[in-house]
């Protein structure tokens, strides 16, 4: 698990890794009848030992995941790790009470593509249905390829997003930090839930970061109004995390693991869960859409 995370996968994502896990452990029985590898139901009871199948780049991971269509949703819960088991509720910090929501899935597009995407401030509307325009406020270097820059490597910008929910009168302003690059071959040895060699795990692939900016010219009190007279509230990207892995012999496919963490004081912390995860989905669903 995640250091200072507890991971509860989602019933239909824990059944998918279950029929997956069973329909391996058959396949492998049939194709070696001494085998016994099979795998418990503590293996799978959010993400324990059959989410990281796809570490070890499996092709039948890969086709039954892209098969189902289906978008894995885990949410987490920040822990304590002074407690005697590591899982005690952790409600210090910053956001720590608000659930961080994980999903992964397939899409049908480079992870290149993906990156140029996300980081491009004119194409967030072909994505997201309620944005209102995102704009680069500040931008401290160009291009998701970029390597040794002065800013180190890849692309790096402060950006300003609004969006109109339905059934909302305010518009959420978000200021945030974004940063893309290639992904690194160690990165692999952070992503990956196995004692496996890590050297032979492909990297192709890209990681793009968001947190929100606060303080000085960025506070909410800057600006807190439209040009039409609505109210701006600040909503925060407390942590964002995209990352996006070729799948292996298949280079316009993407393994997207996202990661989003999000405050907004338009939801009661009760709604907090249910509208982290829809807008988890949304997110895949709305990209797969594209034209």
């Amino acid at each position: 698990d995640d250091v200072g995370i507890v991971w509860t996968g989602e019933k239909k994502t824990v059944k998918f890794l279950n029929d997956f896990a069973s329909s391996s452990s058959s396949l492998r029985n049939r194709e070696d009848p001494g085998n016994d590898d099979s795998t418990g139901d503590d293996d799978v009871d959010g993400i324990g030992r059959a989410t990281a199948i796809p570490s070890t780049q499996s092709k039948t991971w890969y086709d039954a995941l892209d098969s189902s269509q289906e978008v894995l949703v885990w949410t987490g819960k920040f822990t304590d790790p002074t407690t005697h088991n590591g899982n005690g509720n952790l409600n210090e910090g910053y956001g720590a009470d608000i659930p961080i929501i994980k999903t992964t899935s397939i899409v049908h597009r480079s992870p290149k593509f993906l990156a140029e995407l996300l980081m491009d401030s004119e194409k967030v509307k072909v994505y997201n249905k309620m944005s209102l325009g995102r704009t680069d406020e500040m931008v401290f270097q160009k291009g998701v390829d970029t390597v040794g820059g002065r800013f180190g490597d890849g692309e790096t910008k402060v950006v300003r997003n609004l969006t109109k929910p339905p059934m909302v009168n305010s518009i959420l302003e978000f200021v945030t930090c974004m940063h893309a690059r290639q992904l690194r071959p160690d990165d692999t040895s952070l992503l990956s839930n196995n004692n496996i060699n890590h050297n032979r795990i492909p990297t192709e692939g890209y990681i793009v970061v968001s947190r929100a900016v606060t303080g000085g010219k960025w506070n909410a009190g800057e600006t807190n109004n439209h040009h039409n007279g609505e109210k701006f509230v600040r909503n925060e990207i407390l942590l964002g995390v995209n990352i996006l892995k070729a799948v292996p012999g298949e280079p316009n496919k993407t393994e997207l693991t996202s990661v989003t963490h999000v405050y907004s004081p338009m939801i009661p912390l009760m709604l907090a869960k249910n509208a982290g995860v829809k807008g988890a989905v949304d997110f895949v669903r709305d990209i797969r859409a594209l034209p």
